[in-house]
């Protein structure tokens, strides 16, 4: 029985150890490179100018979209699909490189705008801004919760193949 609280506890610690070095959002920092602007528009097939804009986290389809010049965070989140279910749409986060102001990050409530049609809560995107639209600490509990689960699962059979070993040999 000592052997399998010392295998159970090793394992313990290589989930812990492998759940702590998944990679992190965060973004290393460096130095401000200005972007060419004018780089940064394209003709559709419509002779519509497009901007390149990124849309990550829960949404049906993350990526990088080219987008008619002043679509707004709406349109930009119906072109990807919608958020999926879990999405934090009360704290959709717009980062931006600005030439002037260097890198800026807003937070749109579109939850808050979905109640009130507010159109002033809506901003219009510019060429190269990244939304950001991160999960729920529900869908993060839950997948905690259900990852804790298969994971104690595993560790039952493997206490009831201990047991089996142990009852075979006596």
């Amino acid at each position: 029985m000592h052997k399998f609280v010392t295998w159970l506890f090793v394992l313990s610690v290589g989930v812990c150890f492998f759940v702590t070095e998944s990679p992190s959002w965060a973004q290393e920092t460096g130095l401000y490179q200005m972007r060419n602007r004018a780089a940064q528009y394209y003709l559709g097939t419509e002779d519509e100018l497009l901007v390149p804009v990124n849309i990550w986290g829960f949404v049906q389809r993350p990526g990088q979209y080219m987008v008619p010049n002043n679509t707004d965070l709406i349109s930009l989140l119906s072109f990807a699909g919608g958020p999926v279910d879990g999405a934090k749409i009360s704290n959709v986060k717009i980062v931006r490189s600005d030439p002037n102001f260097g890198e800026r990050v807003w937070k749109v409530n579109v939850k808050k705008y979905l109640k009130t049609g507010e159109d002033r809560l809506i901003p219009v995107l510019k060429p190269g801004d990244t939304v950001v639209v991160k999960g729920t600490t529900y869908h993060w509990l839950r997948n905690f919760f259900s990852f804790l689960a298969s994971f104690s699962v595993f560790v039952q059979m493997f206490y009831w193949i201990i047991v089996a070993q142990q009852q075979l040999k006596d």
